[in-house]
């Protein structure tokens, strides 16, 4: 006898909501198997069920995109607020040094150096970890979290963008357990201290977007580009640029944003790493930068 298991994607709507376009007839409205972890109980309404084009081992919508629902999407909306108190404004990613040695020296300049950043730099190997860390929550696996965990403590270039990931990865997670607690943290608190490293941004903000069950896709393309707009931010300040072309000069890396959030979904572990050595190069010579304005 063959036992066939459908995986079912949950979609949450509301009472009185008018079904979309596109969704078979004859959907009945139950809880189903959902693919998430704690997947909350039915509202008032009940839950749309749907079969899901499952991934690796059918946890996950098919190439790690889904439906975002509007309670998780506000949560990712606040984590990744410039008012989330991570001090993010307080850190270039080396932008200041480039500034200084005028290699970034008016929009179009600095488009092109977050283009490397995104591409080939942290927005690379942070979103490779970001990925595994959020497939490690997912699936429940403590030693292939602690690995991502190590790996994302490791893999700085420098002292300050080691102190800009770590030190924004812990305040993260501290305003995250105060203001936003979520069920089932506690464990993998204990996996981070047993590491006995201190948590990268990423995973940090992996490990939150995983425990509410927001895809790894969408989770990803909003953390790289708040981590982008957030060094756009320092280039207005520190070139200086106008605030028209700052927005200008994010929206041309928008594009940008979701094919290094694809690349990082795509790409084997095996291929961890980076190839941004001008962004390196500048963030070692911040460190001895006679003024600086920045922690990066």
């Amino acid at each position: 006898m063959t036992t066939t298991t459908t995986t079912i994607m949950v979609i949450r709507i509301p009472m009185g909501t008018p079904i979309p376009m596109g969704i078979p007839m004859g959907i009945r409205m139950t809880e189903g198997a959902c693919p998430l972890p704690n997947p909350p109980p039915l509202r008032e309404g009940g839950d749309l069920a749907l079969p899901c084009a499952a991934g690796e081992g059918g946890t996950r919508a098919a190439g790690g995109w889904g439906p975002v629902s509007a309670t998780h999407l506000t949560k990712l909306l606040a984590w990744l607020s410039p008012s989330f108190p991570v001090g993010g404004f307080s850190y270039s990613h080396g932008i200041e040094a480039a500034v200084e040695q005028g290699l970034v020296r008016d929009r179009d300049t600095l488009a092109r150096w977050m283009d490397g950043i995104l591409r080939h730099g942290a927005g690379r190997t942070d979103g490779m970890l970001f990925v595994a860390a959020h497939r490690a929550v997912l699936a429940g696996d403590e030693e292939s979290f602690a690995w991502a965990v190590e790996r994302a403590d490791a893999m700085r270039a420098s002292s300050e963008t080691a102190l800009e990931s770590r030190a924004q990865g812990q305040a993260f997670l501290i305003a995250v357990r105060a203001a936003w607690p979520l069920e089932g943290m506690e464990r993998w608190d204990r996996v981070i201290a047993d590491s006995g490293r201190p948590v990268a941004y990423a995973v940090a903000v992996a490990l939150a977007a995983a425990l509410i069950g927001v895809p790894e896709g969408p989770a990803l393309s909003a953390y790289l580009h708040a981590f982008a707009a957030n060094l756009v931010s320092a280039g207005v300040r520190l070139v200086p640029l106008g605030q028209t072309d700052g927005q200008k000069a994010l929206a041309a890396l928008d594009s940008v944003v979701h094919s290094a959030a694809e690349a990082a979904l795509a790409a084997p572990l095996d291929d961890l790493g980076s190839r941004a050595m001008a962004v390196d190069w500048t963030s070692m010579i911040h460190e001895t930068q006679y003024t600086r304005l920045f922690r990066s």
